[in-house]
């Protein structure tokens, strides 16, 4: 694949045409835009799907790479590009607001720098690729301006997200005055077989606070519940799935494949990653049980599922990496339909309040069913997708014997069972409120959620496809991501 060919390049470009179209075409005729838009992600996830496996150019300085990682998260991020798309087309900007062209176009720029993320192998590629995604997602957040949450969630990403940043290029600052290089395989070859300096190690701590910041690990997670609550909500799936995948991959990238791949950092952050996880698991499911609006209830069950995620990466070995891939693809499969339904939730009662889930078992028994599934997937019950998600993790923290960990993931999936079991009841045993008026959803939504139940069902009972992807994933060279048998 020709270098000006690649995912990242025909994303900056396809944002760029649908600004131009917008600028070009008059105010009365941009009916077609977001259709054009969502052809456009649809083609451009074929085309990385298809091209998978092509070197990137070497004119790009040997600051990418394309290896097991990124052949299978440059389609996770572009899956979540056309469901964010998809979204878009469908979110109610209000009468005084049509959806512009921006709103359409800044995802395609931030998906371009998560896909340079995944394939990064240089801390200064890794920053420009962030501020790529950040800034983006700065405007995206804010972009529904009639709305003072949305303003005030822009704001608060921004300051947040500039404060994750400053740690960040802090710690590249102390990288570099430590080692002398930014590129992982010379730090690599640095700091091999020898003791890590207090600046080297000063230096990881403080590139992991920024990447904390990034998936919203306790203490760094106060801003995501307020965030998602305010950003439109396309933009708030974009941040829940998309850009918390994204830290993770970070976290693989510099600690498992990269830079910090080092013995002796494992010996000093080790303790720090499974601490950061027990604290994190903890909270999340226990700030979970009181809410009453699905976007909060969604940032604080994504703050349970990081640290999960945070478990099983903390042993810092090969089967903690796997498992940590495998659970980000269980996390986007079960937590995109319901982001879809609260849009449609949304477009039909104006808000995100768990009060409008009253009676919907038999007011729209296909919605409900596929709903459930999805929630029942998110609380690891079998025999569904996240069952083996949960379990992978705790079998990781079992063998690695890491028992405090696995006492408490265990304790707060039992817990956690009380706030996803909270959506199930409200639709089957609650009486459906006088106030909801009984409309039904789209039918496109009955087929979205039941397919995402079956698609938890089947790979529940057969996760070999999903297997194979972690495979993939830790695999070193740039073969296929379909491999032929």
């Amino acid at each position: 694949m020709s270098g000006w060919f690649c995912p990242e390049v025909l994303l900056v470009l396809a944002g760029v045409v649908l600004i131009l179209a917008d600028s070009l075409v008059a105010d009365g005729k941009k009916g077609w835009l977001p259709k054009l838009a969502l052809v456009i992600s649809f083609a451009l996830l074929g085309w990385t799907l298809w091209g998978a496996g092509q070197p990137m150019p070497i004119s790009w300085g040997n600051l990418f790479v394309t290896d097991g990682l990124s052949l299978v998260f440059q389609p996770f991020f572009v899956l979540c590009l056309v469901g964010v798309t998809f979204m878009s087309v469908r979110y109610p900007m209000g009468k005084e607001e049509v959806v512009r062209a921006e709103f359409l176009a800044l995802p395609f720029f931030s998906t371009a720098g998560l896909c340079l993320l995944a394939s990064a192998r240089d801390f200064l590629a890794i920053f420009v690729a962030l501020e790529l995604v950040a800034i983006s997602l700065y405007l995206l957040a804010a972009f529904h301006r009639s709305r003072a949450a949305s303003l005030e969630a822009g704001m608060k990403l921004l300051v947040m997200g500039g404060l994750s940043t400053g740690f960040l290029v802090m710690g590249i600052a102390w990288l570099y005055a430590a080692t002398g290089s930014t590129d992982f395989s010379k730090i690599l070859l640095d700091q091999a077989g020898r003791p890590a300096s207090l600046a080297f190690l000063l230096a990881v701590g403080l590139i992991l606070t920024g990447l904390a910041f990034k998936i919203a690990a306790v203490p760094f997670h106060a801003w995501a519940p307020d965030v998602y609550e305010g950003a439109p909500t396309p933009i708030t799936s974009f941040l829940a799935i998309a850009s918390k995948a994204a830290g993770f991959v970070l976290l693989l990238r510099v600690f498992g494949l990269g830079a910090f791949a080092l013995d002796s950092v494992a010996v000093v952050f080790r303790p720090v990653l499974l601490t950061l996880g027990i604290a994190t698991v903890t909270l999340g499911t226990l700030a979970a049980l009181p809410q009453r609006n699905l976007k909060r209830y969604l940032a604080y069950s994504g703050i349970a599922h990081a640290g999960y995620m945070l478990l099983a990466f903390g042993t810092l070995g090969e089967a903690g990496m796997g498992t940590l891939v495998g659970y980000l693809w269980v996390y986007l499969l079960s937590s995109f339909p319901v982001f879809i339904f609260i849009l449609e939730m949304e477009r039909v009662h104006g808000s995100a309040d768990l009060r409008h889930l009253d009676g919907l078992g038999q007011r729209d028994p296909g919605v409900a069913l596929g709903l459930a599934l999805c929630f029942l997937s998110m609380a690891g019950l079998p025999p569904l997708l996240g069952f083996s998600a949960k379990l992978s993790v705790f079998t990781t923290l079992w063998n690695a014997g890491e028992m405090p960990g696995l006492f408490v993931g265990v304790v707060m999936a039992v817990v956690g069972l009380g706030f996803y079991l909270m959506p199930i009841r409200a639709m089957y045993w609650e009486r459906e409120a006088d106030s909801i008026p009984a409309q039904r959803f789209p039918a496109f939504l009955v087929w979205i959620l039941l397919l995402a139940g079956f698609f938890q069902l089947l790979l529940g009972f057969q996760p070999r496809p999903l297997v194979r992807l972690v495979e993939r994933s830790l695999a070193p060279t740039s073969s296929s991501l379909f491999p032929e048998k």
